[in-house]
């Protein structure tokens, strides 16, 4: 025969109601705990574990917090609702707090007779044992170096320790890049100036309207210079570089990349003036009306947006530096952050001539017959900073290649290569440009949404 499926009844439904609304406040209790702990409060959660007769039979999941949950209920309130939830308001009439009894003045102290004549002089002359630091040198300073990451971390939990460390390895020292190592690109070096190096110098000018860009986007075909732009300003801007990669930002676990965000801007605003440097802009914020997006991806694009333009003020100088090789991904609402946006063109015929010059006029490369660098950067139209120096390389290469059976076992480096022209015109034409027909898509980005 078959089981008859019974209605539960009421006392079973009222059962397994309590049994639910305690479960839920067991949950809560342990999230709390497991709250406290997080954030330093040891003596408070100790407290409340003996107050709440919690034991050792439940423990909370992996990265599973309070704060992640009202992320969540935060998110899902803006989708229903299109608002922002209201979890706390202002008292505005708070509760006179009771008159403490006072107590009866202490009397004073007995005036104690002053030796007339003591041991001690009665004056000192007290000399600093450290030199004053002048305030030129003093800025000339890197914050990461005056700054100890100690206290930072002091009251810091073990994992958001563990954050740090991580973002901690992403912060590159200066490299021996300067501006003139950038051929030709004088309107991006000069906006870039003006948004970062100037600011830091004179910090006095740029305030209220005067306020330093927050952000700049350098867009362009590959190999164009956006890079070794980063690497100028790392070095000349006197300014702590983040150099931040998706693998750094992207974690598995849930909220673990938004904690990631939020640490890394907090420790940008320690360690201020700092530039945050982004490659690839458009892999992490994407469009995010995309179709298959992942809603962990979107949760993570939301972080960094409100990192970037929230309603919580904080002092110092954070500058976003981003690259991409694809502006028309980037969602709109970075764009907006990103306040300059400006195009990084292939190099132009002197800009070309200046590179094959900074290649090929050097002391351990004799090029013969004498090269006019003007008629090899009339040849090479549309090549990238990069694809010359690839040139340059092949036809090196070339030479190399004859040497290289009949080389002898021993040091070779006091040698001077002689090069032929003809090997650079025969390396111009095994060397195709990729990036000619991408610059044109480019330009048309720029008339539409550019601002430089």
């Amino acid at each position: 025969m078959r089981a008859v499926k019974r209605p539960m009844s009421q006392m079973r439904k009222f059962e397994a109601k309590e049994a639910l609304f305690r479960q839920r406040k067991r949950i809560l209790k342990y999230l709390v705990h497991g709250f406290l702990k997080q954030e330093g409060y040891l003596a408070s959660a100790e407290a409340f574990r003996s107050e709440a007769t919690l034991t050792n039979d439940y423990e909370l999941c992996d990265n599973m917090d309070l704060e992640i949950i009202l992320q969540d209920f935060c998110s899902y309130y803006m989708m229903r609702f299109n608002k922002q939830p209201q979890f706390c308001r202002q008292v505005v009439e708070p509760r006179a707090l009771p008159a403490r009894p006072t107590r009866a003045p202490r009397p004073l102290p007995p005036e104690t007779e002053v030796n007339e004549e003591p041991d001690l002089p009665a004056t000192f002359t007290v000399t600093k044992l450290f030199k004053d630091i002048p305030p030129e040198d003093l800025s000339s300073i890197p914050a990461i170096e005056r700054k100890p990451l100690a206290g930072f971390v002091a009251n810091m939990s073990q994992d958001k320790k563990q954050l740090v460390d991580i973002l901690y390895q992403d912060i590159i020292r200066p490299s021996g890049v300067s501006w003139d190592d950038v051929k030709g690109l004088e309107d991006a070096k000069r906006i870039l100036i003006e948004s970062v190096v100037y600011p830091v110098r004179h910090p006095t000018v740029f305030t209220g309207l005067l306020e330093p860009w927050r952000g700049v986007l350098l867009h362009g075909p590959p190999g164009a210079g956006k890079t070794l732009l980063a690497r100028a300003l790392a070095a000349e801007s006197r300014c702590t570089f983040f150099n931040v990669a998706c693998s750094t930002l992207v974690n598995k676990w849930r909220g673990e990349s938004e904690k990631i965000v939020q640490m890394l801007f907090e420790m940008a605003f320690y360690y201020s003036p700092s530039i945050i440097f982004m490659d690839e802009v458009e892999t992490l914020v994407s469009e995010r009306s995309s179709a298959g997006e992942h809603e962990a991806s979107r949760r993570l694009k939301s972080q960094l947006l409100t990192e970037l333009d929230g309603v919580r003020d904080r002092d110092g100088l954070v500058f976003l530096l981003a690259n991409s090789n694809m502006p028309w991904e980037i969602d709109t609402a970075m764009l907006r952050r990103l306040e300059k946006r400006i195009y990084i063109p292939l190099p132009d015929v002197q800009a070309r001539a200046a590179l094959f010059e900074m290649y090929l006029n050097v002391r351990t490369v004799e090029v013969y017959p004498k090269v006019n660098f003007q008629e090899l950067a009339a040849k090479t139209e549309g090549y990238s900073g990069s694809e010359i120096k690839l040139v340059c390389k092949e036809a090196l290469m070339t030479n190399v290649r004859k040497m290289l059976p009949n080389m002898v076992a021993r040091s070779q480096s006091g040698r001077k290569e002689r090069l032929d022209v003809a090997d650079i015109l025969a390396a111009i034409n095994k060397t195709k440009p990729v990036s000619k027909e991408l610059a044109k898509r480019h330009v048309e980005w720029q008339e539409k949404m550019g601002c430089s």
